[in-house]
């Protein structure tokens, strides 16, 4: 996997400009979201630069975005004839300018690479991704999210990791509270996730270590009562949780989530964080009959408690309390009926449209019983 060149702290945007020289660039492609660029301040910076820089700009996608909408940005790219590409935003417009950026450099239908029928061979052009939010991380993985026909897709590959990245937190200042937690919550769902991966190394679980304690020390009141020194520790921390989970992946909190967001609205940080207490109890509770992480059950033992320390808890009981009241807290649901998720329909449609990659990641596996019961739990 390639290093990529990292620009952090406040007024790091500064440096844009000269990545554009450095890539001898002209013509800009910059994908932003469609309110947040100029909440976000950093429409003010661009501004600046547009006398010496031509911007060709595409905002029109969903905040999950659809296929159409990436197969609408691809052709744009195309025709544009861009130097580089940029992305200013949250996940969702980091995500669609990957896809934007690597599958316009392949030959065949971007389709067919979004379902696994063809595979990546071509690298897009230089891309720098500038995170608006703190949360999901995108700008240090190499993965990026579309959905087809209401079904989720994750692509990866080595060429879609961005090869710059600006982490300049003035960016999160103006997020609102709502906003903040639903990104921050994200974050750390990715963080606690990816500590106790099949897939976790020393290095994830030292990126995710340092986020969950950001997060826990720094989300409440980043939502709250919001000052720089927050705003910088969780922009730090989003990014930690990003590269914990560009080594390890997500779980089952997440693969469980997405039928949530694309069948019922509930807000990607929100759906995420509703199974992620409950999954705590579930794994921790893992037995020779159901370890899905060949590293054994008392490595994954020794996993959780040192999970538990980092969450300050003294049984996983507790630390699933201590999740909830960090959800209540910033003033996020607890129950999946808040969200019109409330028969045993609604349940099973969920359990049938779990994302299997995503589970597999998952220290202790599951049965269809058994996930019913944690959503169930959940009601």
């Amino acid at each position: 996997m390639k290093v990529q060149d990292e620009y952090t702290g406040v007024h790091s945007i500064e440096n844009l400009r000269e990545i554009f020289l450095k890539q001898n660039a002209a013509k800009v492609f910059l994908v932003t979201g469609r309110k947040s660029f100029g909440l976000s301040g950093a429409e003010n910076y661009f501004k600046r630069l547009s006398d010496e820089f031509e911007f060709i700009q595409y905002n029109d996608f969903s905040e999950n975005p659809k296929y159409e909408e990436l197969e609408k940005g691809i052709n744009l790219y195309r025709d544009s004839d861009c130097d580089i590409i940029v992305a200013a935003g949250g996940g969702s417009v980091i995500d669609t300018a990957k896809l934007i950026n690597v599958l316009s450099a392949q030959e065949k239908d971007p389709a067919k690479y979004i379902t696994g029928e063809e595979v990546i061979s071509n690298k897009g052009k230089h891309f720098t991704a500038i995170p608006t939010t703190s949360g999901a991380g995108s700008e240090a993985t190499h993965f990026a999210v579309v959905y087809m026909d209401m079904e989720k897709f994750s692509l990866a590959h080595e060429f879609i990791l961005p090869d710059a990245v600006i982490i300049d937190p003035q960016l999160t200042y103006s997020l609102s509270p709502r906003h903040t937690a639903l990104s921050g919550i994200d974050a750390f769902s990715q963080a606690v996730e990816s500590y106790w991966s099949v897939n976790s190394t020393d290095a994830s679980r030292t990126f995710a270590e340092e986020a969950i304690k950001l997060i826990t020390g720094n989300l409440n009141k980043a939502v709250n009562n919001p000052d720089p020194e927050c705003r910088i520790s969780m922009s730090t921390a989003a990014n930690l949780a990003g590269k914990a989970i560009n080594i390890t992946k997500t779980t089952a909190p997440h693969a469980v989530s997405y039928s949530m967001t694309s069948h019922y609205g509930v807000p990607h940080g929100q759906a995420v964080s509703y199974t992620l207490g409950d999954f705590l109890v579930y794994n921790y509770n893992v037995n020779e009959d159901d370890i899905n992480d060949k590293r054994g059950v008392s490595f994954v033992k020794k996993t959780f408690e040192e999970l538990l320390k980092i969450l300050g808890c003294k049984s996983v009981y507790e630390g699933r309390e201590k999740i909830k009241q960090l959800m209540t807290g910033i003033n996020l649901k607890t129950n999946l009926k808040d969200y019109g998720i409330s028969s045993e329909e609604d349940i099973r449609f969920i359990a049938d449209n779990v994302n299997t990659e995503r589970l597999g990641n998952n220290p202790r596996s599951l049965t269809n019983s058994e996930l019913l019961s944690i959503l169930r739990n959940n009601l």
